[in-house]
């Protein structure tokens, strides 16, 4: 876990500090072609990784979503989701990510909260170390549920912990159990 922190301390940041509460009413809803993130009070700027190529798996993901419990109950998947992540004292900015009924009224209020499944869907710009390093802070936060989407390679790295993770192909399916335990969608179906 400590190489997941030194590789994040590496990182070029801007200079600029700013504290969680500005940075989540002035970035948090911004329509530019970039993404941020806050950590310990200075932003980070990184190209968006969900693109219009990309928003066909999450029409395929909404789909399976909307006949699920959890949607009858009023929670949500939604994309480009900003949560606060308390051990690093940061924020960050998920593709994906699955809302409770109570998250998405706190939302409302501007208050970014731990998702309890959330999808990361790879693009270009992502870098592997990046990745791995977000996959531990979610499962070092209290998140119970990563995927990781690759579409070039048509695969789903379906993360239960930091440790434990299933790879999915062709018609293997993959289950967002426990979180969702009726969200289930094959490899096929997602990229279909």
């Amino acid at each position: 876990m400590a190489a997941a922190q030194a590789y994040l301390e590496k990182k070029e940041i801007t200079k600029r500090t700013i504290t969680l509460e500005k940075f989540l009413e002035r970035y948090s809803n911004r329509e530019d072609p970039f993404k941020y993130e806050w950590r310990k009070g200075t932003i980070e700027k990184k190209q968006r990784s969900m693109n219009r190529d990309q928003f066909y798996i999450y029409q395929n993901l909404l789909n399976t979503f909307i006949r699920t419990q959890a949607f009858a109950q009023k929670g949500m998947l939604m994309c480009e989701v900003d949560m606060y992540l308390p051990t690093y004292d940061r924020t960050r900015r998920a593709d994906i990510a699955y809302l409770t009924s109570t998250q998405m009224a706190q939302s409302r209020d501007n208050k970014p909260s731990i998702c309890p499944f959330v999808i990361e869907v790879i693009s270009k710009n992502d870098q592997i170390n990046e990745v791995s390093a977000k996959i531990i802070e979610y499962f070092e936060n209290g998140i119970e549920l990563v995927w990781v989407i690759s579409p070039k390679v048509k695969k789903v790295e379906v993360y239960t912990s930091v440790k434990d993770v299933t790879i999915c192909f062709g018609k293997d399916i993959c289950s967002a159990f426990p979180v969702l335990p009726d969200f289930n969608i094959s490899v096929n179906a997602l990229f279909s």
